[in-house]
């Protein structure tokens, strides 16, 4: 557990957001001696103490025991919520304003216990879960509002900071269907709609995207997602990516589609750099395929079998109207993946190998948004130490 003061500050401003610390964490000048990294104090006198959380990682999936002395009886809601999550905050109105309401982030996971003295609870954390680190806060509930916190770790809110608890490097975890599909480039079919879809995160950090989130001119589409499918002959991909400017002018296969807007499959077998493929296709339709027998030393001229046809729904290279997006579907032979990758064919349910799925988004203006399916955590799509266990359903 961390509870340090500049420490409790420093980790929920290590997202890359720089914010002044007391922004985030309300220190009472009037009573400094009073202000424990250690005691919590609500405004209506109720003191939590003695607070007792995992010194280990914790792991995605898994439930955290939170325990603490209340000094008397109080309905309280502990919750586990990501870093970036826990520290935001919302400026409205100018200073003298009170705090708006913060939207709960989908990952946040809480539960509510009553009573006094040394009270614990039991908190899942959310899997998957991209963070290093889960933030456990506080909020004393009477009635229909909240007591906050006067006096110790807290938001400015009144919302209390408990802990700053380290969590285990975890990659995505996907499944992928049996059957066949028909790899027209449009996933609709009953296939994909039971197959596990899953989105497409920051491909460093794994916050989630608002790249390509739902509009009221296209209600259908979602945030990007990608789904897996295979049969005993192919691995099978399907992908779902969100665009209101459908771009791309490289027309041939194995152009470097890359500095434009693309979807990308990188098969590593296993977690280690070497015997890889890399496999993309652009909203173009052009493909391009390279196979590494080493950290980026291989054959970028190789050709391998796999087709990737693609629909778009809009106009390519049409910056004045405005698109909906573009599907496509991905057929990797096995013989490809089990020639070039520590894969072993035959293939059989119940096998797991390593993946992941990037999208790169170039608006007209702005930076480039790099997706994964399970982030990198270091600039650079080669890396496989934490790409996705892809596990192979009957």
């Amino acid at each position: 557990m961390k509870t340090l003061w500049a420490l409790v500050a420093s980790t929920l401003l290590a997202c890359g957001e720089p914010v002044p610390p007391r922004s985030v964490l309300e220190l009472d000048a009037r009573q400094p001696t009073e202000d424990s990294a250690d005691r919590w104090a609500f405004r209506d006198g109720v003191v939590l103490s003695g607070l007792v959380v995992p010194s280990q990682a914790i792991v995605p999936g898994a439930s955290v025991s939170v325990a603490f002395d209340a000094s008397a009886p109080g309905d309280f809601e502990i919750s586990l919520s990501p870093p970036r999550a826990a520290a935001r905050e919302v400026a409205l109105g100018g200073p003298a304003a009170p705090p708006p309401a913060v939207p709960v982030d989908a990952r946040t996971r809480s539960v509510r216990v009553q009573g006094e003295g040394h009270l614990e609870v039991e908190i899942p954390l959310a899997a998957p879960w991209h963070p290093r680190t889960a933030v456990v806060t506080v909020r004393r509930i009477r009635g229909t509002r909240t007591s906050p916190v006067s006096q110790g770790p807290r938001r400015r809110d009144g919302v209390g900071v408990l802990a700053i608890l380290d969590v285990a490097p975890t990659p995505t975890k996907v499944t992928a269907a049996h059957g066949t599909p028909s790899v027209d480039g449009t996933p609709q079919e009953p296939l994909w709609t039971s197959a596990m879809r899953s989105p497409l995160v920051d491909s460093l950090a794994g916050e989630p995207s608002r790249l390509g989130a739902t509009r009221e001119d296209a209600p259908d589409w979602g945030p990007t997602q990608v789904a897996f499918a295979w049969d005993e002959s192919h691995l099978y991909v399907g992908a779902w990516l969100p665009d209101h400017d459908l771009r791309g002018t490289y027309t041939e296969r194995d152009d470097p589609i890359w500095k434009q807007e693309v979807f990308e499959l990188f098969v590593f077998g296993d977690e280690r750099r070497a015997d890889y493929l890399e496999l993309q296709v652009s909203p173009r339709g052009v493909q391009f395929d390279a196979r590494f027998e080493r950290y980026r030393k291989g054959d970028e001229a190789w050709n391998g079998s796999f087709i990737a046809p693609v629909a778009i729904r809009g106009t390519l290279e049409a910056p004045g109207d405005r698109d909906e997006g573009w599907t496509t579907e991905f057929a990797v032979p096995w013989s490809d993946i089990c020639d070039h990758t520590e894969v072993e064919c035959p293939v059989a349910a119940g096998m797991t190998l390593r993946v992941n799925a990037f999208r790169l988004e170039r608006p007209r203006k702005g930076p480039t948004v790099g997706l994964a399916l399970s982030p990198t955590r270091v600039p650079d799509f080669h890396a496989p130490e934490n790409s996705a266990v892809l596990e192979l359903l009957p």
